[in-house]
């Protein structure tokens, strides 16, 4: 796959999407990654335990605030991953010129909901990155840009 923009969607655009950007980020340099929130916490900062996390994990989301999704926003993106199905759901009805560029985060795994941390135990903060760790190195292993195939010379 040649993408060159991803947009990572959750609820409140403060937890699991901005973990989904920053692994993005890190793992494909030269692919523009961004966040957003259906529902977002708009200038939001990251809950005292996703911040440690990020930080942990060497995650460049220090600057990082919520901010709500529009049409112009998913417009700027060809790849949108969201955690949850109702969120694809959500895109769909709303944003109709969206649909076949809306995917789970879990997609290529068990195509499972990721659930929401917000106000939730660190350890629960912890399972959350951990699987969604998962999730985005299955996508990063899918977009990141091949090497050319090289013919052998005779």
């Amino acid at each position: 796959m040649n993408v060159k923009s991803v947009l990572c969607v959750c609820t409140g655009n403060i937890c699991r999407s901005p973990y989904a950007e920053g692994l993005l980020r890190r793992d494909l340099p030269g692919v523009n990654v961004s966040s957003a929130g259906i529902g977002a916490v708009v200038g939001g900062e990251m809950p005292e335990a996703a911040a440690n996390i990020a930080i942990r994990q060497r995650l460049d989301l220090q600057d990082h605030r919520g901010r709500q999704i529009t049409s112009q926003i998913l417009r700027e993106h060809e790849l949108v991953l969201v955690m949850e199905e109702g969120q694809k759901n959500w895109l769909a009805d709303r944003f109709p010129e969206s649909r076949g560029r809306v995917f789970l985060v879990s997609h290529w795994d068990d195509k499972k909901d990721v659930p929401d941390p917000f106000r939730h135990s660190e350890e629960f903060f912890e399972e959350v990155f951990v699987a969604l760790a998962e999730y985005v190195s299955d996508w990063a292993a899918k977009l990141a840009p091949r090497s050319p195939s090289r013919t052998a010379v005779r």
